[in-house]
């Protein structure tokens, strides 16, 4: 009776070794399985990025006036040599929204390696030259801010009016009337204007002289400014250049008058 307990006792036993090696055996197999996977998966990742296949194969800017696209692309730290997943869209935002003239900036990508950037720049009234002889752009505000401008942005101002000699309680209203709550002078028009003086008449010693792209000379106080947006349609309508007319703000309408003030 023992010599049969001891047979089965050591045929369990041998089985339990046998279960036991099969069990080192399978997780033996499974660690190569899983380590042939990891190996072949870094190869494949690096195949990738050392490769052409993983850089940036088209980058559009659209939005942009002051900035240049180039500008645009290495304020991004975007090239057609940066790695495409390296560079997520969040990055591409946070690198140009922390510029001085960009409002907000929307980024676009797919999965064939193409980055849209769709920028909206602070609206820009004009340029002045200031008593120190340098040049600034006017960004509207309360108070307003005015940003130097070097070398390299000097040709954008053609974009953007000449600002002539406001003193700076002037300017400020200046700027107020083409930001009008729901009366704001919109950017394509600003961008028709050449010149913007300061003019004075008998019963107003502070208006404003517009000169325009086209030739047209405009005169107006500041109420009358958001009458601009008009503008075009009166423009249409008369098919004149080189006329004068004031912006009534009173009888809301703009008309020809005499350039002889």
């Amino acid at each position: 009776m023992e010599d049969l307990k001891e047979i089965l006792y050591d045929d369990v036993e041998q089985k339990f070794i046998e279960l036991q090696d099969r069990k080192k055996r399978r997780k033996i197999r499974w660690n190569r399985i899983k380590l042939l996977v990891i190996c072949g998966g870094f190869l494949i990742a690096l195949f990738y990025f050392l490769s052409d296949i993983s850089k940036v194969k088209s980058l559009k800017v659209s939005g942009n006036t002051y900035y240049s696209e180039q500008e645009i692309l290495n304020m991004a730290d975007l090239s057609y040599e940066t790695r495409y997943v390296l560079m997520p869209q969040f990055l591409i935002v946070w690198n140009l929204e922390k510029q001085e003239l960009i409002e907000s900036v929307e980024v676009h990508k797919n999965w064939y390696g193409a980055i849209r950037i769709d920028v909206e720049e602070k609206k820009i009234l004009g340029s002045m030259q200031d008593k120190d002889g340098k040049t600034y752009v006017i960004v509207p505000g309360t108070p307003i801010k005015k940003i130097e401008v070097d070398d390299k942005h000097k040709a954008q101002l053609a974009h953007f009016p000449f600002i002539g000699d406001f003193d700076e309680e002037n300017l400020q209203k200046l700027v107020d009337a083409f930001n009008m709550n729901k009366r704001e002078v919109e950017a394509d028009m600003i961008s028709m204007i050449s010149e913007i003086h300061p003019y004075e008449r008998s019963y107003n010693k502070h208006m404003v002289k517009l000169i325009m792209q086209d030739g047209n000379t405009l005169f107006s106080s500041y109420e009358g400014i958001p009458l601009l947006n008009d503008y075009k349609q009166v423009l249409r309508a008369s098919m004149k250049s080189h006329v004068c007319m004031d912006l009534d703000e009173t009888n809301a309408s703009i008309y020809e008058s005499s350039c002889k003030k």
